[in-house]
């Protein structure tokens, strides 16, 4: 078994040496917010709008065929988890605001159409994100005392790459990022609270 994985690990490096790898380097600001489902007695959850968070880090794609790639990067990434909490016992109101910071690695399809004008290509992206938490958030006094070290999303983005240079492109999209997974690890109501968080992004980046 050791020796199918070490071979594996082999051809596929082998594959990315010689394959066509593209770096580049993105930003994009997003708006984010929350998906929160409760079934606490007693207790009346709503979300607490949204917020201005942004996303940065180097990209890569990897040619498998011509205008296929598959995209990936290491992207630091910063969600908004916000909700207030009605108790009709105790007629209180708590509000918690959190700005989860993850490195985020997508694991996505970027599939470019043929030039629309000249140097100009449309992408579609799609596929999924695993991100890793970088830091602390939740307090024991608070409903949330910690969050989960990793998330999952799906990812779907579109967009216009333009060629500036022979090797030097340029491109801005809409990104949309969906939770799948709760990221609250602990909370006082324990399996009875959850939250998801989305965003909506704009990114602009620059392939070298």
């Amino acid at each position: 078994m050791k020796k199918l994985l070490f071979s594996v690990i082999l051809l596929f490096s082998v594959y990315i040496t010689e394959a066509q790898v593209r770096f580049g380097f993105k930003a994009a600001p997003n708006i984010s917010f929350n998906r929160i489902d409760s079934e606490v007695d007693n207790v009346d959850f709503n979300t607490e709008g949204v917020g201005l968070r942004f996303q940065l880090g180097p990209v890569f794609d990897i040619e498998f065929k011509e205008n296929h790639y598959f995209s990936t990067g290491i992207i630091f990434t910063s969600k908004r988890s916000a909700f207030s909490a009605d108790s009709s016992a105790t007629t209180q109101r708590k509000i918690e605001d959190y700005s989860p910071q993850y490195l985020q690695v997508p694991i996505t399809l970027k599939l470019f159409t043929e030039e629309i004008g000249l140097d100009k290509k449309i992408y579609f992206q799609f596929g999924g994100t695993i991100d890793f938490m970088t830091n602390s958030e939740g307090e024991p006094e608070n409903i949330v005392k910690s969050f989960r070290f990793i998330d999952l999303n799906s990812l779907l983005a579109v967009g216009l790459e333009y060629g500036i240079g022979i090797n030097t492109k340029i491109f801005g999209g809409l990104v949309y990022q969906r939770g799948l997974l709760d990221v609250i690890k602990e909370n006082i109501y324990e399996d009875n609270f959850s939250l998801r968080n989305d965003f909506v992004a704009l990114e602009i980046g620059v392939i070298f």
